[in-house]
């Protein structure tokens, strides 16, 4: 009894008053965002009915495989994050509703730029990757990626100001943009640097031609490491958001700065490897 009277009163705050210096409504913008993530994962399940029940060209079928290798995680990861965001929606507790929206943010953000890369690899499995439209598709990813980085680090930056009250410390909001700059520079530079020469045809298997070796052996891979990449680090973002909400509204009266600093890196470096590992798996002409 002793311990329940300690307990501070709860007061809701729907992040609707400003107090603190909260200029952005956590809770408010949640609907809309549940909507948006299901009707992505909405689409993108209506492309895997399409690559799972169409047939492929000659040679389209490791194409389409690799698509539907990141569309599949894709869609768990959309539609987990359309919950997490209703979730939010009925939060009466600002700084938790953050919190939970930073790691569904992540989630959107990350998977925004698989299914692009998705799509781009169903380019050569039917037969649509001439005209350099897969070049175009690469500058459409880059230019995704990137905006991708930039929403992670104005979210990873607005996520600690707002629960610090705008009193984090400078060298932390440097540590955000140059965390963010340095993956930015990794997703130009994996997205850029050319394939490795193939190896000498004595050295390959002897039904491996230079095309077989590239696709089905190099970016074979790079796919596979992009879709359980995907999946796990879906999967870490939506138990961390999930872990925020049954933790109880006194906890949230006054949090760590370390442990903000902490959350704020983890909502940027977790998507942000994603996306690095996205733009690495990318198809070539």
């Amino acid at each position: 009894m002793a311990l329940l009277e300690r307990k501070p009163a709860f007061t809701p705050d729907t992040c609707s008053s400003g107090t603190g210096g909260i200029d952005w409504s956590a809770i408010a913008s949640a609907g809309a965002l549940s909507a948006f993530c299901g009707i992505m994962a909405g689409f993108v399940l209506a492309g895997i009915i399409v690559v799972i029940g169409e047939k492929n060209p000659p040679g389209g079928d490791g194409h389409a495989s690799r698509g539907l290798r990141l569309l599949l995680p894709c869609f768990i990861g959309l539609a987990t994050a359309s919950y997490l965001y209703a979730l939010v929606s009925g939060e009466l507790v600002c700084s938790r509703a953050i919190t939970e929206q930073l790691f569904a943010g992540a989630i959107l953000a990350g998977d925004a730029v698989v299914v692009i890369v998705a799509l781009s690899w169903l380019l050569p499995a039917y037969g649509r990757d001439n005209n350099d439209t897969v070049g175009f598709f690469r500058g459409l990813i880059q230019f995704a990626a990137q905006f991708s980085t930039l929403m992670l680090i104005v979210s990873s930056y607005g996520f600690n100001n707002s629960v610090l009250h705008h009193r984090a410390a400078g060298w932390t909001d440097a540590l955000v943009w140059g965390t963010g700059g340095l993956l930015s520079a990794a997703v130009f530079f994996f997205w850029w640097k050319p394939l490795p020469a193939a190896p000498e045809p004595s050295a390959r298997p002897r039904h491996q031609t230079e095309t077989f070796w590239r696709d089905e052996v190099l970016l074979n891979r790079r796919v596979r490491i992009a879709s359980w990449a995907t999946l796990y680090i879906g999967g870490v973002l939506a138990v961390a958001s999930g872990v925020a909400v049954g933790i109880s509204y006194d906890h949230w009266t006054s949090l760590s700065p370390w442990l903000v600093d902490v959350l704020g890196e983890v909502g940027l470096l977790l998507p942000g490897g994603m996306i690095v590992a996205a733009v690495w798996a990318v198809p070539r002409n």
